[in-house]
């Protein structure tokens, strides 16, 4: 199975919150949020690989 296909299960805390900022929200919005913000994390995770890089090369 391949990683893209996986399931992944949301917290009770975090679903709250999503509910608080964005109501109710079906499968399909929620793996937009979702893949949504963890694009931003993955970018930003990569800006601070390079950040060190440069400042540490």
């Amino acid at each position: 199975m391949e990683l893209k296909d996986r399931v992944v299960v949301v917290t009770e805390h975090n679903m709250s919150g999503i509910y608080d900022l964005y109501g109710q929200v079906d499968q399909s919005e929620l793996e937009g949020i979702v893949n949504r913000y963890l694009a931003i994390a993955i970018e930003e995770i990569k800006e601070d690989e390079n950040n060190l890089e440069i400042n540490h090369g």
